[in-house]
């Protein structure tokens, strides 16, 4: 799984694989998920894996098998039925999630978002988040800021409520949330607090928070986030760790422009700092289980 979300996927499949084989429902459906990735569409073999996790309870892998798509299916074969998977989905969930356990609740929200019930989908995401999952808190604030969901009289109110619950997720360690806040309060004009969250987002494992903190230290006060002071050598030394670690294209493009501008003392002083940062540290990018 670790490989999964370093987007290594030709080298997770293989113990995913051998998991499945031995009957771990979740990887039967992650290695369903590469296979409908490569194939741009569930193939058979796909399929199999699906029906497999969704056999041993996997919620997510009754809902691939429930989704509307005219890309499922080798040569269109859709002949499944969806429905019976839908509402075992939410036969599976439901108990669960009124238990109280947060996951399960999440599951319940996609299974009616996969429904066309959006307000049902809102609804469980929103208990999620009020009981304190994380990534529920940041889906809330993606859902009620960049897909328009729930209803508001004023932009204004939206908008606080969007930071409320990325600030609830950041507070809660999720690490893209802590990115995103960042990111939303440096637009509001909020430097002082968006640079807070920076120094956080030098501390997690999230490949997009690790290459925009090289990045701000950097740019220091020229920069768009307003850094209080200029690191070049933290900056640099995170950048060349990052590239150490996932042989981003990226990065190296980033690492070469900004040693033109850089004496060569800071650039040595930056390499050997690099060294030490993100030692068998895993570089992750935080794919949702549910993806595209």
């Amino acid at each position: 799984m670790t490989l999964y979300q370093q987007q290594y996927s030709s080298a997770a499949i293989t113990p995913l694989e051998k998991a499945a084989s031995l009957g771990h429902a979740t990887a039967a459906y992650q290695v369903g998920e590469i296979l409908r990735r490569r194939h741009t569409y569930i193939t058979e073999e796909a399929e199999a894996f699906y029906r497999q996790a969704a056999e041993g309870g996997e919620v997510y892998a009754m809902l691939r098998l429930a989704k509307q798509s005219k890309l499922c299916g080798t040569l269109r074969q859709c002949d499944y039925d969806r429905e019976r998977w839908l509402d075992l989905a939410l036969e599976t969930a439901l108990p669960q999630a009124k238990t109280g356990d947060t996951s399960a609740m999440m599951a319940v929200g996609a299974a009616y978002a996969a429904a066309g019930k959006p307000e049902k989908d809102f609804e469980w995401v929103e208990r999620a988040a009020k009981a304190g999952d994380a990534f529920a808190q940041y889906w809330m604030a993606i859902m009620l800021g960049e897909l328009g969901r729930g209803f508001y009289w004023t932009d204004k109110g939206r908008r606080e409520d969007v930071l409320a619950w990325l600030r609830a997720s950041a507070e809660n360690g999720f690490p893209k949330a802590i990115w995103k806040l960042s990111v939303e309060l440096k637009e509001d004009g909020r430097f002082q607090e968006a640079n807070k969250w920076v120094d956080f987002m030098g501390k997690t494992d999230y490949f997009n928070a690790l290459y925009n903190y090289g990045l701000i230290l950097l740019d220091g006060p020229g920069g768009m986030f307003r850094y209080p002071e200029a690191r070049p050598v933290e900056g640099l030394a995170m950048l060349i760790a990052l590239h150490r670690q996932k042989g981003s294209s990226e990065v190296k493009l980033a690492i070469d422009d900004y040693k033109e501008t850089l004496d060569n003392e800071i650039i040595s002083e930056a390499e050997a700092l690099s060294e030490s940062l993100l030692v068998d540290t895993p570089i992750l990018f935080y794919l949702p289980k549910f993806g595209i």
